[in-house]
């Protein structure tokens, strides 16, 4: 029982560390990020090809738009051309102008917060779930807080579904994971209601499989907002939320 108590408030007292050493840092940095503002982007090495000539830095990047949860949809444009959009945490941002001779200090300031996030989501021994508080502390693009930041959807009835042509969809639950250039993006798992044969919204074979069966699919933040902005993203009475 003792031994239960040490651990209780050694953990007590990292996260209490952990958040203040958080929101020391953004009231001193005091970041603000608006569209068109240049950045850099932490991009911190991972798996088996990481060694220390990886770039740690990438950009500089345009912020586009906020995407919710203190993220931001940035793009950047390389030597050919071609623009490249991703998602970042405001943790992993910091303007252009920075001065580059502190950009090391901020990185290795990025890979402790990291390094502790880590340690603390591995599973203790004797325990069996993640603590609830957990999910109420800002993180580095890990921990997002979907507890009441769910948007008011339309509720339908499950009566008329079947023979519907709106193409409505219901989310089921929300994911971040890292894409391509190391950042964590954001997806959502929407599932079809009602016969998509019967949908007049042009994208019914999305949601079939090859032997034609209805499926859900994961889709990014700007194809969830379009579906949402056209009223698709709909309550079902009948469906708990997974988050």
């Amino acid at each position: 029982m003792e031994r239960s108590h040490e651990c209780a408030e050694l953990a007590r007292q990292r996260e209490q560390d952990r958040q203040a050493r958080y929101y020391n840092r953004k009231v001193r940095q005091r970041r603000e990020f608006r569209p068109g503002d240049l950045v850099w982007v932490h991009n911190p090495p991972r798996g088996r090809t990481a060694t220390k000539f990886v770039h740690q830095w990438m950009g500089p990047l345009r912020v586009v738009e906020p995407a919710g949860y203190e993220n931001h949809v940035l793009e950047r444009m390389d030597k050919t051309g071609k623009k490249e959009t991703v998602i970042a945490h405001e943790s992993f941002m910091v303007s252009y102008h920075y001065p580059t001779s502190l950009l090391e200090q901020v990185a290795k300031d990025v890979d402790d917060q990291l390094a502790d996030e880590d340690q603390r989501e591995r599973p203790q021994s004797g325990a069996t779930a993640a603590t609830p508080a957990r999910a109420t502390a800002p993180t580095a693009g890990r921990v997002t807080n979907l507890s009441g930041a769910k948007r008011n959807r339309a509720t339908v009835a499950s009566t008329s579904l079947q023979n519907d042509e709106r193409g409505l969809l219901v989310e089921r639950r929300r994911r971040r994971r890292r894409n391509r250039a190391g950042q964590y993006a954001l997806g959502y798992e929407l599932v079809p209601r009602g016969d998509v044969a019967h949908w007049t919204t042009g994208d019914a074979h999305l949601w079939r499989t090859k032997d034609g069966r209805t499926t859900d699919r994961w889709v990014s933040v700007n194809e969830y907002e379009r579906f949402f902005s056209d009223g698709r993203v709909v309550e079902y009475p009948s469906d708990e939320e997974v988050v």
